[in-house]
């Protein structure tokens, strides 16, 4: 059953909304483009979270677009009294074991990276007939996990009335590629023209000079769903090195910045694990260079910058 807390609704009391573009109707808020509601004063299992949100005239969060998970996760951060609980979402594999569908819509979830958080070297799903419902995991840095249905988390509610509905999959609106071609040697991987090369391991500096030869620069990955379009190329291929991206903080300690000098995002569903548990980067002043690591699912990690891997290159079109 649901555990209301005795305390104000944390989810309508927080910090001013993160995007003043979007107007929410009480209780949401605006959190990037999304109108959501964030709540630990709900706890309970995951159907009747989901109530809970309906009562609103809400559902439970989708990460149709990947990025959602990171505007969750910076909200989080910001707010330190969220971040001591998991959160139920809106994914299950009830109907069949392994088939994860969205619950607004039942459209397939992606898999894998980015959403999908790791554990003891193994990828999440893996609680098989046992956990069939999907929740925002406080120990792995809410990365996605699978739970029991009848475990207790708290809620993240999406709005779907009068403030900003989750709209059908057919109604999505849809990220066109550029109209420019991406020149050879490089390929359009999603939305972005990359250039993978998993043959020539070299230093970090080494591959910058390399893409920059090619007409390029090291790829910049801004987005959460271009990571995800990344790593399926990179799984189809059958990549099996790490491979340097264009981010470092070579200039300035624990300050990363893509070769425009632009912030390179931080946290979930970006950044994975060291061995010690700690989320990337984690490597101080010894580790100033930005990779994707094979044993980690092509999540980012910091290393030393001299260390031989192959590069992804990326010709801006």
């Amino acid at each position: 059953m649901l555990l209301p807390f005795l305390t104000f609704s944390v989810g309508l009391a927080l910090a001013e909304s993160s995007d003043s573009n979007v107007v929410c109707e009480a209780p949401f808020r605006a959190i990037g483009p999304r109108c959501l509601l964030i709540d630990t004063s709900i706890i309970g299992p995951w159907d009747e979270v989901r109530q809970f949100c309906h009562g609103l005239k809400g559902e439970l969060v989708n990460m149709h677009d990947a990025n959602t998970l990171h505007d969750i996760f910076l909200f989080i951060k910001e707010n330190p009294i969220l971040d001591s609980t998991s959160y139920w979402i809106g994914a299950y594999d009830i109907l069949e074991e392994g088939d994860w569908v969205w619950s607004y819509n039942n459209t397939r979830v992606r898999m894998n990276t980015p959403l999908w958080g790791v554990q003891s070297g193994r990828q999440e799903p893996t609680g098989g007939t046992y956990e069939n419902c999907a929740a925002l995991n406080t120990d792995y840095f809410y990365y996605v996990f699978d739970d029991n249905c009848e475990a207790s988390n708290a809620a993240i509610c999406a709005a779907t009335g009068n403030s900003v509905a989750a709209k059908p999959a057919d109604e999505e609106e849809k990220i066109s590629p550029p109209n420019r071609e991406c020149p050879s040697p490089f390929t359009m991987i999603g939305n972005v023209c990359l250039l993978v090369d998993a043959v020539k391991e070299n230093p970090w500096s080494d591959q910058q000079l390399i893409c920059n030869a090619l007409g390029g620069h090291m790829a910049k990955i801004q987005d959460a769903n271009d990571l995800g379009d990344l790593y399926t190329y990179l799984i189809s291929n059958e990549v099996i090195i790490d491979l340097w991206l264009g981010g470092s903080d070579s200039r300035l300690e624990d300050t990363w910045l893509w070769e425009d000098d632009t912030e390179v995002p931080r946290g979930t569903p970006f950044w994975g694990a060291e061995g010690s548990g700690a989320q990337e980067p984690a490597g101080g002043m010894y580790e100033n260079c930005l990779a994707l690591f094979r044993n980690d699912y092509f999540f980012f990690h910091d290393d030393r910058c001299d260390r031989m891997k192959g590069v992804i290159c990326q010709y801006d079109i």
